[in-house]
């Protein structure tokens, strides 16, 4: 057996794009700590086995797939192994462990921004096929967005599933949503709660003779089509999950679990939005910046800078700014201040480091330039931040 001390990721499917970043997230906290990550397949995970190999490998913990938590008859191993979930479906799931959680508010923002830039006649949400509590909070926080800016916004009445009978209930749901976007007034935006829901709405619209873009824009979630996670749809828009950053949460509470036993909960939200015809008539989907939010996300705190960036995008500097801009809403330098501050918030979250040192951590020039772009952003000096968030 090797020196280095082990995570163990549980429920890892080398087939989903989703799994795959989050794994490179896990490894790029623990590149930091020295240690290594051993992905284990769901058909591995059970109790039995999942003891044997923390006997042999003697992790410093478990970091399992929130799917695994259904139906789980016990705990994922040695009961005095620290345990973090990643992803789980929703906030009573893992009695207590600690968990990363998909900010579900934030992905239904993000959706409404997408959908307001075009400047619909009204919103309409379609909740998922199984009525999942992360489906309802998405749905009922883009109502709230939608009420808070004066707008109507219709929500399709979804029915529970059935057991045993899944697909009839699809075909029954396909049919039911066909009547409903039939009612919908011209220029309605519509928010799929997740890629499958949106799938579902192209299918519909589809047999109610109404057109997207043209008559209906669309907005999915999770950013399945364009990442392996299943059959693509062609031209949908969808709010793409920052799962990288999960796997780097997912590991930074385990090492804190490690240290201390108190068990805390952290929160992912979306990378950016895929951008493509169903909301815009154009495509607006840019690899290339795709690219650059995940290398932000990875070096905005190692002193990344905006033209550094645009170097390593093919392309001018100023047609790669456009471009980004475009399809961000904000400028690269904004992107990377975001990442930066985010860090420097989660620093402020614990007792150590002292204030004067979080700087050099989150790539900042000076404390100075720190500690005004932080009360610019947040209204608040640093320590009136800690002192808020520790209390």
């Amino acid at each position: 057996m090797d020196d280095k001390a082990h995570i163990l990721y549980l429920g890892f499917r080398d087939g989903e794009e989703k799994h795959r970043r989050k794994l490179a997230g896990l490894c790029r906290f623990a590149l930091s700590r020295d240690w290594t990550v051993d992905a284990v397949p769901p058909a591995k995970c059970g109790p039995a086995a999942v003891r044997r190999l923390s006997a042999r490998l003697r992790p410093v913990g478990i970091v399992a797939e929130g799917s695994l938590v259904r139906g789980r008859p016990g705990p994922f191993g040695p009961e005095d192994l620290p345990v973090v979930l990643l992803d789980p479906p929703d906030a009573t799931a893992g009695g207590g462990e600690a968990a990363v959680f998909c900010d579900n508010a934030a992905v239904a923002k993000a959706a409404f921004r997408e959908l307001a830039d075009g400047l619909p006649s009204c919103f309409a949400g379609v909740p998922s096929h199984g009525m999942q509590r992360w489906s309802t909070e998405r749905i009922e926080s883009f109502r709230s967005l939608c009420a808070s800016a004066g707008a109507a916004c219709t929500v399709f009445p979804a029915i529970p599933v059935r057991p045993g009978r899944i697909d009839d209930d699809l075909m029954r749901r396909r049919r039911r949503l066909a009547e409903w976007i039939a009612g919908l007034p011209p220029r309605c935006a519509v928010f799929a709660a997740n890629d499958y829901s949106a799938q579902d709405v192209v299918c519909a619209a589809r047999a109610a003779g109404r057109a997207i873009p043209r008559e209906l824009t669309l907005v999915g979630a999770d950013g399945w089509g364009d990442s392996g996670g299943g059959t693509p749809i062609t031209g949908v828009s969808s709010v793409q999950l920052d799962f990288e950053l999960a796997g780097y949460l997912a590991a930074q509470l385990l090492a804190d679990a490690a240290g201390a036993p108190d068990r805390r909960v952290r929160s992912f939200g979306p990378l950016c939005v895929l951008r493509h015809e169903s909301t815009g008539g154009r495509g607006r989907r840019d690899p290339h910046v795709l690219k650059a939010v995940e290398i932000i996300r990875r070096e905005a705190c190692e002193g990344l800078t905006a033209a550094g960036l645009a170097a390593r995008i093919p392309g001018s500097r100023k047609h790669f700014e456009r471009r980004f801009r475009e399809a961000m809403g904000h400028s690269v330098m904004d992107e990377i201040m975001h990442v930066r501050l985010q860090a420097v918030k989660d620093l402020l979250a614990r007792p150590q480091p002292p204030i004067g040192a979080i700087a050099d951590f989150c790539g900042f020039g000076s404390q100075v330039e720190l500690r005004i772009a932080f009360r610019a952003r947040t209204g608040m000096s640093m320590r009136q931040w800690r002192k808020n968030h520790l209390g």
